[in-house]
């Protein structure tokens, strides 16, 4: 697969089949993922692989997270689409079912919050392109990161920066693919 379709077909899946996935492929797929650029090369990433009973635990912070925060949000941008937050909803208190999910951190550096967020976003999207080349399937939730604190609690992690979570794994749908944004490029000094 050429980096350019993992590119333009990479989804993300809410929805996944009922199939394990080796660890051994998590950990290689973790290590390729953290090849990203970090600012002053601080690779300051940090991952809590979940599955089994604590799964089950941010599962139950998915849903009040989906409640308090994100429900709000999806009422306002999809009024004319019901059927898009509740299926939202759905994945919220499920996580499609995924086997497993990685839960993302970052850890403070001396370049600053902005810095910190972006370095670990690119660990997140080779995490995700990656994913894709496997022939599997991720999500990268923001949602959940509204309750950080319960969140931390249930991983045990202090001192770190709850950044995403990504359910992971075999896809059981084929997600919609939306058309690209026109007028995203700005040109200036070109003849």
């Amino acid at each position: 697969m050429e980096l350019k379709e993992a590119i333009k077909n990479r989804r993300s899946v809410r929805k996944f089949k009922d199939v394990a996935i080796p660890k051994e492929k998590i950990v290689e797929l973790l290590n390729l993922s953290m090849w990203a650029p970090s600012g002053m090369n601080r690779q300051n990433w940090y991952f809590v692989v979940v599955k089994g009973e604590t799964k089950g635990k941010l599962i139950e912070v998915s849903k009040r997270a989906f409640n308090e925060f994100i429900s709000k949000s999806l009422k306002e941008v999809f009024k004319d689409r019901e059927e898009v937050i509740k299926e939202s909803e759905r994945f919220f208190e499920t996580l499609g079912n995924a086997p497993l999910v990685i839960c993302v951190y970052r850890t403070r550096t001396i370049e600053g919050e902005l810095t910190d967020i972006q370095s670990v976003a690119a660990a997140i999207e080779n995490l995700l392109l990656l994913l894709y080349e496997e022939g599997l399937g991720g999500c990268w939730m923001t949602g959940p990161v509204h309750l950080p604190n319960d969140l931390n609690k249930i991983l045990g992690v202090e001192d770190k920066k709850l950044q995403a979570l990504i359910p992971v794994g075999v896809p059981d749908v084929t997600p919609f693919i939306p058309k690209r944004k026109e007028g995203r490029i700005e040109w200036i000094g070109w003849d």
